[in-house]
């Protein structure tokens, strides 16, 4: 065993730390949002007026369907939410890796 330090390894397990811290905030924003929880902070709005919606209108035969569809969403909406945060940690490691340059 040698006491030396591999270069890039603290950069890395600092990277790894923030990926980690993300995709952990991600996962609670999900879960915050499937259980209908307030949001801490709301990051934007993006949709100004609410799509119109018929209270009269009848539930269509596939209700099931869109359950699914919807269920399907939310877990590629968690996916999305998971590499969004694995890109901002090799950002991150990318400019830890710059500024020492």
């Amino acid at each position: 065993m040698s006491n030396c330090r591999q270069p890039g390894r603290d950069a890395r397990a600092q990277a790894e730390s923030q990926a980690q811290a993300i995709i952990a905030q991600g996962r609670r924003m999900a879960r915050q949002r499937l259980e209908g929880a307030p949001l801490e902070e709301e990051p934007m709005k993006r949709y100004a007026h609410p799509i119109p919606y018929c209270i009269d209108c009848p539930t269509p035969p596939s209700a099931d369907g869109l359950d699914r569809i919807l269920e399907a969403l939310a877990c590629q909406n968690q996916l999305l939410v998971e590499l969004l945060g694995a890109v901002n940690a090799l950002t991150a490691a990318t400019l830890s890796i710059q500024s020492r340059l």
